[in-house]
């Protein structure tokens, strides 16, 4: 009788459990927001995006002063975009170009009390480019006056721009309907983007507060970070550039040949690096800087061969020859192994040469190591005091990053952007190693 009664117990614990299991397994919503990726998405700074021409004139870096003992300065391209969109609509009133700089002034600076902001370039760039960017109003009969540095300034009434040549031997005042106020106002919007700057003297050329070279006093600690990438097939770029499919001839070494009558290019697989040469065109020069700029952008949107991170680094009027490199956190790329750099040689109608990279970054992995990096103070006093440099033929130096493959080997390929000093120096960029430059 008792073996009856346990049986049944038994049954009726089983049958319990079984109802208590389904209940849990059917209700059962998994906590996805505790599940840690460290995969994130990013902006592409590869092929395939089409971007406004105000998007590449992107200045690096604002710095503003305000009297003797207050200067601070920003990358984030927040500000250097968001202070910039306001001024649309406003007007140039009057421009004179000085073959001397004793024609640079702004107001307040015999009391200490001026205020005004530097605009930097990467590269010497045309007025007017500078201009449409803003979309400020002018008579097209101005004269077009090559710059690489803004001095704007904004103590009171009405804005002045000092447009600076990149030898710091011209200037070109340029007086604006803009209100100062309206401009502080906006600046002081973004000012918790702004952080400690430092100026630095390097020869005569830099010796006052209007010329010296900026940038941030102590960035201290920075993350490498760490991106896949993937490659952009060459037969993309073939169709894009070629009217007809190309011959593809045998390879040497590492450089592989695509040719057909009037045309050929080369993709080198070590580097990623693309170059197109159309042969029908000539190499002339237009003598227009800035349609010559606005003739490569147009060509590079055309082929999908800009992206949101790209900006202008350098133009060589010379050779028609514009460069623009990719930007990560508001600082410019450089690499000495990969491409990284995309050039556009413009001939008298149409593009003479373009090359690029074909790679693209599409997703950020990781933060690795912190990277410390010295104040801008001794980065300047380490060049001074090596034997091989010449302190004088410095004219920039800013914060960048360093692409390299990741230390890491496994089936994906990795890059990493390790934060990095980088100086012009005799009008070459090179990379700071602590005690020189290479």
């Amino acid at each position: 009788m008792y073996k009856e009664w346990l049986k049944s117990i038994l049954l009726i614990v089983i049958v319990a459990s079984s109802a208590v299991l389904t209940y849990l397994v059917w209700s059962y919503e998994p906590e996805f927001s505790q599940i840690d990726t460290t995969i994130e998405g990013t902006t592409n700074i590869g092929q395939g995006e089409s971007v406004s021409f105000e998007q590449v004139m992107s200045t690096y870096q604002l710095v503003w002063i305000q009297g003797e003992n207050n200067t601070r300065g920003t990358t984030d391209p927040r500000a250097l975009i968001g202070i910039r969109e306001n001024l649309e609509g406003s007007n140039i009133t009057s421009m004179n170009v000085y073959n001397s700089l004793n024609r640079l002034n702004v107001r307040g600076e015999e009391s200490n009390e001026e205020e005004f902001l530097i605009i930097d370039y990467f590269s010497d760039m045309p007025s007017k480019s500078l201009f449409q960017t803003l979309g400020l109003s002018h008579d097209s009969t101005l004269p077009d006056f090559s710059f690489d540095r803004i001095v704007v300034d904004m103590k009171e009434g009405n804005v002045v721009f000092n447009l600076i040549d990149e030898n710091r031997s011209r200037v070109a005042v340029v007086e604006t309907d803009i209100a100062a106020d309206f401009l502080k106002g906006h600046v002081e919007s973004y000012s918790d983007t702004f952080e400690a700057y430092t100026p630095i003297i390097t020869n005569q050329q830099t010796s006052n507060n209007k010329t010296a070279i900026y940038g941030p006093s102590s960035p201290g600690e920075i993350n490498t970070e760490r991106f896949m990438i993937t490659q952009v097939n060459t037969d993309v770029m073939n169709r894009i550039l070629f009217l007809d499919s190309p011959m593809e001839s045998p390879s040497q070494g590492d450089v592989a040949i695509y040719e057909d009558e009037n045309h050929i290019a080369t993709y080198n697989t070590e580097t990623y690096e693309y170059t197109y040469t159309n042969l029908n065109e000539s190499t002339a020069s237009s003598g227009n800087n800035h349609r010559t700029i606005q003739d490569i952008y147009y060509f590079l949107n055309s082929h999908n061969g800009l992206s949101q991170n790209n900006v202008l680094f350098d133009y060589t009027a010379s050779e028609n020859a514009a460069t623009f490199r990719s930007t990560l956190n508001g600082r410019v790329v450089f690499s000495e192994g990969l491409s990284t750099a995309i050039t556009v040689k413009y001939g008298a109608n149409s593009v003479y040469e373009y090359t690029r990279p074909l790679i693209q970054t599409n997703a950020k992995v990781s933060d690795e190591e912190e990277v410390e990096l010295l104040d801008i103070e001794n980065v300047r006093y380490q060049i001074a005091l090596h034997d091989n440099f010449d302190l004088q033929k410095v004219s920039k130096i800013v914060l960048g990053y360093d692409m390299t493959y990741a230390d890491e080997e496994t089936d994906l390929e990795f890059i990493d952007y390790t934060p990095q000093w980088y100086v012009k120096y005799d009008g070459a960029w090179m990379k700071f190693n602590e005690g020189g430059l290479s």
